[in-house]
């Protein structure tokens, strides 16, 4: 039953909401916070997009409104490249640290107990490792065209991979409106200023994206509850299916147990569908989040 207007619904309209940004500071960087509510809530559990690689509020303004108009509160970040310390870690990778850091920082600030998450590419380390330091505020997670599951990698072979991308896009992505945050021009222009605004920064971020394993994250967040799906590309040259499958095939916890993800969709499109064309893989993405909670319900009637 859809929930009547509550503190954490908007009367304002979308592009209202949209366009009141704020920016947040925390120890590990400033960020910047679109947070986004319907009037009439379907699930209170609000969504977390995590964005991917050089990727912000405005390249997921269509996903927004999808997840808007399906009645759940929406909530997705843009990083600022200078400022913030972040102490190292034995297990995760400083650039990601933050970035998780930054994501539980946001859901504090907003009182938040308890998300569902969609992170996309890049999201899906930083959004995991964030579940892994908190996971009694995460509830269910869809990782659509996630890094780190596509076993060994370099930086060569993944900027390599990113090129092919950005042409893929461009060829596909004809007319374009020079509007549109995910026209190619728009995002070779994004992805210019987020690697110049810190060289040192974006490297380490590549070092992160063809090192880390995120299987092993997936195996733990299990145990604590968290259920988690994932989306991915057929034609996604980034990180392609095919490699992402025999990865899957051969990660097994100690215990010999194969990857428990509660759902695997593998759907036409590259990489970046869940922003270029939200209405269908947006709502994919919700859509999973419904399967996993109505999973969910299941198991807590069943075990009664």
């Amino acid at each position: 039953m859809a929930q009547l207007l509550s503190p954490e619904v908007n009367s304002q309209t979308f592009d209202a909401q949209f366009s009141a940004k704020e920016t947040m500071t925390f120890p590990e960087g400033s960020v910047n916070v679109v947070d986004i509510s319907p009037t009439v809530l379907k699930d209170s559990t609000p969504v977390l997009l995590a964005p991917g690689w050089s990727e912000n509020q405005d390249t997921y303004k269509k996903s927004l409104q999808i997840i808007h108009a399906s009645g759940r509160r929406g909530i997705t970040i843009g990083y600022f490249r200078r400022g913030g310390e972040v102490e190292k870690h034995e297990t995760y990778p400083q650039a990601e640290l933050r970035k998780a850091n930054q994501l539980l920082g946001v859901i504090a600030a907003k009182g938040i107990e308890r998300v569902d998450g969609i992170f996309h590419s890049e999201g899906a380390i930083n959004g995991l490792i964030a579940a892994m330091l908190r996971p009694d505020l995460f509830r269910n997670i869809v990782l659509d065209k996630p890094a780190g599951m596509i076993g060994e990698d370099n930086k060569a072979m993944l900027m390599g991979r990113f090129l092919k991308l950005m042409a893929q896009e461009a060829i596909e992505r004809k007319p374009f409106s020079f509007s549109d945050p995910t026209n190619s021009v728009s995002t070779t222009g994004r992805l210019t200023r987020y690697m110049a605004g810190n060289p040192l920064r974006m490297w380490s971020e590549m070092g992160a994206l063809t090192t880390e394993d995120i299987t092993n994250l997936i195996h733990h967040l299990e145990s604590k509850g968290v259920k988690i799906s994932i989306i991915a590309g057929v034609n996604d040259p980034l990180f392609p299916v095919k490699r992402q499958i025999e990865h899957m095939r051969k990660v097994k916890d100690k215990q010999g147990k194969n990857l428990p993800i509660e759902g695997y969709y593998s759907v036409t499109g590259g990489h970046n569908e869940l922003s270029i064309h939200a209405d269908q893989h947006t709502a994919l993405a919700v859509n999973a989040l419904d399967g996993l909670q109505r999973r969910r319900n299941l198991q807590n009637k069943l075990q009664g």
